[in-house]
């Protein structure tokens, strides 16, 4: 392991385009990037390091030669680094999985056995038609159900850890929030308890953190009450792998104490340097069926194949590594864990927990903002989901406000439910009734009307000039937002909000631009001089808010019928008509 430390502030250095700057419809502006939960950013010295990685780079699965045996010792070297940084242990396994969490989730699905595609679902319900068997895959799915493995998941899952299991060959149970907006551990004991679960195989699969309020989940408690009871424990590290300690073998604390972790889920593209990496799946190998076929039957997974029949390789994570393995993807991703822990959890947590405290504190003193979830700082990491209510009480759409922190601010958050649909019902006390009517409307192809949050994510990377510059920014619009409304155009289909006079390209892909591009980076700016740009902004953005409100107020509108009724968002009068 590296005994390398690495300072915040020479990374912030090193991110690919730190400080620079774009066009939008009220001047240039420096982009602030405050989109770190859904991907992280390039770092320079990694994407160099790789790029000189390629004059030897080959495909692996061969020892023969120089570049063949050079890639596949730093790719073993790169799966070392990631088990040793979540303490995998012995038996601990790795397989990279597609592009993030998403794909390690699909992948161990597959390992247990509870993968049922939808044209499979097809193929056996024609199957059965055929042979004139009264029945199809569903009904054979409920005669099933009282023996068929359980899935528990928690109350603030992102969707890839929910109607994925919902769509397997398992029957998905999901556990409530308690009062405090954390994982109900009661609740999930009587679960576990219930005579319907007790001789089926059993899956605690829950997030190790939501990615929309940040709530932390007691990992360690969750895995030691999954295991009380003969449950595996796997965990969805998706939102915060980049933050927090992962540990997979914790030591117990008392006689028949088991905390340890069976499986996790990692989207290595969120971290700091990480775009471009691969998912990762690390599990323990007492969950794995070696009597079994590798969940991929290909290329890399056999030690023979003759006529008719094939052996295949004893090894966990060569036999599941089929085809030709993403090697620089899976490098980024060891680099990026070697990052993390370089700089060092206890470092990461306290710089977080000290932005978030200050951005919670100062916006719940605003009236007009609300924030999502539970306000205490140390429940979370530095992801905050937020709406904004103009002066007369009416919402602005989630869309505007990211439309607005782009336009007048060079701020990149993201508007939406976050792919976190059940909780966001929770949130945003939406019942069953309500739910169908805005789906019936998002059906009909008015996907504006679909409610959500605007979400920011406060990185342990941002100094305090960009913190506090995020935080004045969202209290401007909770302020003075609702006057920017005449200058843009709501479209219904999209719930997009586009200024009026717009004129900015959005980069073209193509060999052309490829090989015309740019290799330079732009200069990276003294704190002082970005202290200036800031304030400039914000000043700005005030005297064109000082010149709207000379204007004839705004003359709000409701969409006809039904959609009136479902409209929770401010609209100018003309808007109406923006289908």
């Amino acid at each position: 392991m590296s005994k390398t430390v690495l300072d915040p502030a020479f990374l912030r250095q090193q991110i690919v385009g730190v400080d620079s700057t774009f066009e939008t419809p009220f001047g240039e502006r420096l982009m602030v990037y405050c989109d770190y939960t859904a991907s992280g950013r390039c770092l320079r010295f990694v994407e160099s390091y790789l790029q000189s990685l390629q004059r030897i780079y080959a495909n692996t699965h061969t020892e023969d030669d120089i570049t063949g045996r050079s890639m596949s010792q730093l790719l073993h070297e790169a799966e070392d680094a990631i088990k040793q940084s979540v303490n995998a242990g012995p038996q601990g396994r790795i397989i990279a999985c597609g592009t993030g969490a998403t794909g390690a989730i699909d992948k161990l699905q597959q390992i247990i056995g509870v993968a049922l595609a939808p044209a499979t679902r097809k193929n056996i319900d024609e199957a059965l038609d055929r042979l004139h068997v009264d029945a199809d895959s569903e009904s054979i799915c409920e005669l099933f159900r009282d023996i068929q493995p359980v899935v528990f998941i928690g109350p603030y899952e992102h969707h890839s850890n929910e109607i994925s299991w919902r769509q397997s060959l398992a029957t998905t149970i999901e556990v409530k929030l308690d009062a405090t907006g954390n994982i109900d551990l009661s609740h999930l004991e009587e679960l576990l308890n219930d005579p319907r679960y007790k001789n089926r195989k059993r899956i605690g699969s829950f997030s190790a953190a939501s990615n929309v309020t940040g709530m932390r989940s007691d990992v360690r408690r969750i895995a030691s009450l999954l295991h009380k009871y003969g449950a595996m424990a796997c965990f969805d590290f998706a939102a915060c792998a980049p933050y927090v300690d992962i540990d997979m073998n914790p030591k117990p604390r008392g006689e028949g104490d088991d905390p340890s972790i069976d499986a996790v889920f990692i989207s290595p593209h969120k971290f700091l340097g990480g775009p471009g990496s691969s998912g990762v799946l690390v599990f323990n190998e007492r969950i794995y069926d070696r009597e079994l076929p590798p969940s991929v039957s290909a290329g890399g997974t056999v030690d023979y194949v003759g006529m008719t029949g094939q052996d295949f390789i004893s090894d966990v994570e060569e036999r599941e590594k089929a085809g030709t393995p993403g090697v620089l993807q899976t490098l980024k991703a060891g680099l990026v864990f070697q990052i993390k822990d370089s700089v060092g959890v206890d470092v990461i947590n306290a710089r977080e927990h000290e932005l978030t405290d200050r951005a919670m504190k100062s916006w719940a003193a605003n009236e007009n903002i609300e924030v999502l979830g539970n306000p205490d700082p140390s429940s979370r990491v530095g992801i905050i989901s937020f709406n904004i209510k103009d002066r007369n009480g009416k919402y602005l759409h989630h869309k505007f406000i990211t439309a607005l922190l782009n336009d007048l601010f060079g701020i990149q958050s993201r508007a939406g439910c976050s792919c976190a649909g059940p909780y966001g019902h929770r949130l945003l006390d939406i019942d069953e009734d309500l739910s169908e009517r805005y789906r019936f409307a998002v059906q009909q192809g008015h996907c504006g009307l679909k409610p959500g949050w605007c979400r920011v994510g406060l990185h342990w990377v941002m100094d305090d000039a960009e913190a506090n510059y995020i935080i004045d920014a969202v209290h401007f619009l909770a302020h003075q937002g609702s006057l920017f409304l005449n200058l843009y155009d709501f479209e219904l289909g999209t719930g997009t909000w586009k200024h009026r006079y717009s004129t900015s390209e959005l980069p073209r892909f193509s060999l052309d631009e490829a090989l015309s591009a740019d290799e330079g980076e732009p200069a990276i700016l003294s704190l002082a001089l970005r202290r200036q740009l800031y304030n400039h902004y914000l000043t700005e953005a005030k005297r064109i808010a000082d010149r709207l409100k000379e204007e004839p107020a705004t003359e709000y509108a409701s969409l006809e019928g039904e959609f009136g009724d479902l409209q929770f968002f401010a609209l100018r009068d003309d808007d109406q008509q923006q289908h």
